[in-house]
């Protein structure tokens, strides 16, 4: 199954990295420097349907310039659009306080230390991928 995953992280060597690793695994990616450069940053309410999410899985670094990943995830959540993609959405970072950790947990999002190994980040996602079957079946 291809997902589309996007990926957020202001080091382009990273961001990079990650796109060219999963889309080598057939998914689709879309790589941001910054969430301000997601299409519906700004936008009151999501505009994404239970029917057809934004993305599958959602991967952000969480210190980045303007806005910490952990934040994003907020702003995504206050609008509505983390319910649409469930637990496939995880933050990556070498400075994870145990705050933050508590705070990722109660949020149900994963989190990815770095550096990373990529086969954690294929682990996961497929992890994220039979979740994503799994709620497509029911929903059928």
């Amino acid at each position: 199954m291809k997902l589309h995953i996007m990926v957020f992280d202001d080091d382009e060597d990273i961001r990079n990295l990650l796109e060219a690793a999963l889309v080598s695994k057939g998914h689709e990616v879309t790589a941001l420097a910054d969430p301000s450069e997601f299409p519906f940053f700004d936008d009151e309410t999501c505009p994404c349907s239970p029917d057809q999410p934004c993305a599958d899985i959602l991967i952000a670094d969480n210190v980045m310039p303007n806005i910490e990943g952990i934040d994003f995830f907020k702003k995504l959540k206050e609008k509505g659009c983390l319910p649409l993609i469930r637990e496939n959405v995880a933050i990556m970072s070498g400075y994870l306080t145990i705050h933050y950790i508590n705070e990722l947990n109660n949020m149900g999002i994963y989190y990815f230390r770095k550096p990373f190994d990529l086969s954690e980040i294929y682990d996961w996602i497929d992890e994220c991928k039979i979740r994503i079957e799994i709620s497509r079946a029911a929903d059928a």
